[in-house]
């Protein structure tokens, strides 16, 4: 009981707040002009990051750390206590007490303190830049041509390390279409690919893409080798083993103003790919139904009309782009993918959940009497309710 606390809500809380202390950090240091622009971003003015990684991998150690950070809140309550209390007279009494009672939280908190081998991981000036949006949302359409022109010779054509050029560098190169992508985080990624790899010897194992390519260009890749990694995941083992966002896409609902995907989030989405003839599907009360085309077509309730999404999801879907249409794809309330039903699928059902929860945040009895009381689809959407995913990349809720 204690450890699936930590692998879930108390790992996602620490996550969290890890995370916030970070961010905010380089938020005050760029404010004072001590983490400049680098690529864009603020950059990260330490060698050294927390380990978060190890945190969702070892949850004795996460307890530590956890530990660790409730006496450092409890010793600066404390001490605070004691400054705000030496000013009265009749009140010395108090701050002493709250004094020794701050002391002993920081005493207690060094004894904890977890090792720094664990702790620590290297850090480099983009490891907390973020893909950007406009990156994202063209990475479908340039990013295959750029892994062709820089990257294929070496990691093959579909990112299985097997290239014609894989056996002449001194380490063999590894897969993409494992977890290699989801622990870097996305700044991680941009650096490595933007300035090489070396290993200890200080030997290159990967080169550096051109300096004349422009930072846009290397975010290109980074999305399209995401959502690339993520396809041939679903291909091979049926199942997205990490979450993955929707595709971005800007969506038309009734005539509107063009809004984008995210703006529909906190209901439950389908995306339906159609071909330029195919009729769309029935409406569905128990979601919203966006319908995706690669060219215009009449306006029928929330449209989007974009080659790059059409693209991103056959990327998502593992499929050329020519076999997408006709699947349909479901989003939870958060906005991520979690389900997908091709074209001469059955009806939806439980078995159509390609990315898994981490397990039910409602009682087991409830989910079984919310899933038996409707069909297939019902089932599904009771699962995806009471399962949410934990968003992690690079070790970070992302």
């Amino acid at each position: 009981m204690e450890n699936g606390w930590w692998r879930g809500s108390g790992l996602d809380a620490l996550l969290a707040s890890i995370t916030q202390l970070e961010q905010g950090l380089l938020r005050v240091l760029h404010a004072l002009g001590l983490a400049p622009l680098v690529h864009g971003q603020p950059a990260w003015p330490f060698d050294m990051r927390v380990s978060a990684a190890m945190l969702t991998l070892d949850a004795a150690h996460a307890r530590q750390v956890g530990t660790v950070l409730l006496l450092l809140a409890f010793a600066a309550l404390a001490l605070l206590l004691a400054a705000l209390l030496r000013w009265p007279l009749r009140a010395r009494r108090a701050a002493a007490l709250m004094l020794g009672l701050g002391a002993t939280g920081l005493g207690s908190a060094a004894w904890q303190w977890p090792s720094p081998v664990l702790l620590w991981a290297p850090a480099m000036p983009t490891s907390f830049h973020r893909l950007p949006e406009a990156a994202a949302a063209s990475a479908p359409l340039h990013g295959a041509g750029l892994y062709a022109r820089h990257c294929l010779a070496c990691h093959g054509e579909n990112g299985d390390g097997d290239g014609p050029r894989a056996a002449e560098g001194p380490r063999w190169p590894p897969t993409f279409n494992r977890s290699l992508l989801w622990r870097r985080s996305d700044g991680e990624l941009f650096w490595h690919i933007r300035h090489g790899m070396r290993d200890a010897q200080g030997r290159s194992t990967m080169p550096a893409l051109p300096g004349e390519l422009p930072d846009e260009a290397v975010w290109q890749l980074v999305g399209w080798l995401q959502l690339h990694a993520a396809g041939q995941q679903l291909a091979r083992a049926g199942e997205w083993q990490l979450p993955l966002s929707a595709p971005p896409m800007s969506v038309q609902c009734d005539g509107g103003p063009l809004r984008p995907l995210t703006a529909l989030r906190g209901q439950r989405l389908r995306v339906v790919a159609l071909g330029p003839r195919q009729p769309a599907p029935r409406e569905d009360p128990r979601f919203q139904t966006v319908l995706l085309s690669p060219v215009a077509r009449a306006q029928e309730g929330c449209l989007a009309v974009s080659e790059a999404a059409w693209q991103a999801y056959a990327l998502a879907a593992g499929v050329p782009s020519q076999a997408l249409a006709g699947t349909e794809f479901l989003l939870d309330r958060g906005g991520w993918l979690r389900a997908r039903r091709r074209p001469d699928d059955a009806p939806w059902s439980d078995a159509m959940l390609v990315c898994r929860g981490n397990g039910s945040d409602r009682p087991a009895q409830a989910l079984r009497v919310a899933a038996s009381e409707g069909d297939g689809l019902d089932q599904l959407l009771a699962r995806m309710d009471a399962e949410p995913v934990r968003p992690v990349r690079g070790g970070r809720l992302h």
